[in-house]
Formats: structure tokens, C-alpha cells, sequence
């Protein structure tokens, strides 16, 4: 009689170096699982489709109103961005070099929620160093138009018009620019 092959019969064990793999892909994919549903839940509210129609007024040339239509005719053919955000928003201030950064390369409309009067935000924009000039919510009314409800917010709108993507919260320079990239490309 032939005794059985110990080896052939104990089932091969992965290497600790595969188990450790699979357990960080395991992390990772639920991290990434959570960090969705998370976005998507703060996007659920927000506009979709084609952007609707707003009226501004800007900071520093207060008392000229223009409508989104019109700035978008301004940049004809481009996707653009609208962020919305506070002079009071913390997150926002850590934000201010990367969209100071992205206003000088892309057509940024940066909308002031509830920032108090247009003097107000132009002295915030001249003190912080910032080249924007935010058109001015100081109701909340666009923002609510958009179905924006905290900041920072970024729209970003394909040529056509359509919302290609909504995002909340603390975003990279990068990301915007790849988010700007797919809107050229789909729009």
C-alpha cells in the first residue's frame, strides 16, 4: 500500500505577500466604494442636464448684470467651470491657489454664496490676491437654482451647456483639469 503524498493532499496556501495584496485591493475598493456613495449622496440634489438660466451681477462691476447664457457666448466652444463658494467657507480658502490657478488657464465663474455685498467680496478677492471677479449670491438664489446647498461646489459645464460633472467638497487642480478634459471631449 502507498502512503499518500502529504504535499499533494494539504491545499497550497497563498504567500503572505498575496494575502497582504489581496487585502490592501479589499481596502482599497471599499475606501473607493465609500468615498462614491458619499459624493454621490452630496450630488443628489444637484442640477442636472442642460444648466439653467441665472442672472449675476459681478464684484467688481456691480450693477451690470449678465445672464449665464452670455458669459458661456463669451467662451464659445469651451467647457467651463462654476465654483461656488463663501469668503467664510474654510475649505474654500484652502482651495483659492488651485482656482486662482485654474481662473488663469480655463473660463472659471467663481459665484460668492452669501458673501455679503459685492464691496465686500471684490476687498476679499484684492486682499487675498485673488484675479476673480465672483459674480455675486448673496441670497443663495443660484446656488439653490443649481441645487447647491454647501461649499466649495464645482460645476462644470460641457460646451454645449449640459452639466458634464458636480463635485463638493476639497478638489485638486488636476482633477478639475481632467474633469474639464472629459467635458471637451463628450460635450
Amino acid at each position: 500500500m502507498q502512503e499518500p503524498n502529504e504535499s499533494s493532499s494539504t491545499p497550497s496556501r497563498p504567500s503572505p505577500w498575496r494575502r497582504r495584496a489581496r487585502s490592501w485591493a479589499i481596502n482599497i475598493a471599499i475606501l473607493f466604494a465609500a468615498f462614491l456613495a458619499a459624493h454621490l449622496w452630496q450630488t443628489r440634489n444637484m442640477a442636472s442636464g442642460q444648466a439653467p438660466e441665472v442672472q449675476f451681477e459681478r464684484a467688481v462691476t456691480a450693477g451690470n448684470s449678465q445672464t449665464l447664457t452670455q458669459w458661456r457666448q463669451q467662451h464659445a466652444g469651451e467647457p467651463v467651470v462654476l465654483y461656488f463658494w463663501a469668503t467664510w467657507c474654510p475649505i474654500c480658502k484652502l482651495e483659492q491657489g488651485s482656482v486662482d490657478a485654474l481662473v488663469q488657464k480655463y473660463p472659471v465663474l467663481p459665484i460668492a454664496m452669501q458673501s455679503g455685498p459685492a464691496s465686500t467680496v471684490a476687498a476679499y478677492e484684492q486682499k487675498s490676491g485673488l484675479r476673480w471677479n465672483s459674480a455675486m449670491d448673496p441670497q443663495g438664489d443660484i446656488a439653490r437654482t443649481f441645487g447647491v446647498n454647501s461649499t466649495p461646489s464645482f460645476i462644470i459645464l460641457a460646451p454645449d451647456g449640459t452639466i458634464s460633472s458636480r463635485t463638493v467638497g476639497l478638489t485638486s487642480n488636476w482633477g478639475l483639469q481632467l474633469r474639464l478634459l472629459w467635458a471637451r471631449i463628450a460635450g
